[in-house]
């Protein structure tokens, strides 16, 4: 399977380290994410690759809030890292079994315990880490028994799915609540 390689600065490299002019013939590619890669790559990429907005309804809006937020220290304290994951999950009740499979952005802690990051706003996540963690086998609800395997995604799944999560993720400045 050809590679893609997600640079800091925002650019796609394929496996020989040549930059990606066309993103679109690497959607089906094996994302590889170079080391220190973050939210804040993600959001360059968006600029860096304007046609990539296209493909979802919640890249225009980050692309043009980016240049406002923050330009360094955006991670929350005690965030060791944020992983982006999928999820295949076998369920049985309620209504008929039914098999979900789905992409999660979730952060860790330095002990690799998951941490919900929806309280936060993007830009407050900008500069935490960013890794690809492993699938996710959850059978019939029991997260006790819930089995864990390396795994690949490709471009289109990490963007998509990076996406979607983000767009949960966080309330508008002005609808947060003051105390």
């Amino acid at each position: 399977m050809d590679e893609v390689i997600l640079e800091k600065d925002g650019t796609l490299r394929d496996h020989h380290g040549a930059r990606i002019e066309d993103p679109l013939g690497a959607l089906g590619a094996r994302v590889v994410l170079a080391q220190g890669y973050s939210l804040r790559a993600f959001m360059r990429m968006l600029l860096a690759y304007p046609v990539l907005q296209r493909l979802s309804d919640f890249a225009p809006e980050f692309a043009a809030q980016y240049p406002s937020w923050p330009k360094d220290d955006c991670r929350p304290a005690g965030l060791d890292r944020l992983e982006f994951s999928r999820v295949v999950e076998m369920i049985g009740h309620p209504g008929p079994p039914r098999l979900e499979i789905y992409h999660v952005l979730r952060g860790a802690l330095p002990d690799g315990e998951d941490m919900e990051i929806k309280g936060w706003q993007v830009e407050m996540l900008l500069d935490a880490p960013l890794a690809l963690g492993q699938l996710r086998h959850v059978v019939f609800g029991d997260r006790v028994a819930e089995f864990r395997f390396e795994t690949v995604c490709n471009l289109f799944d990490f963007y998509e799915g990076v996406l979607w999560q983000l767009a949960f993720h966080g309330t508008p400045r002005e609808c947060a609540l003051r105390r």
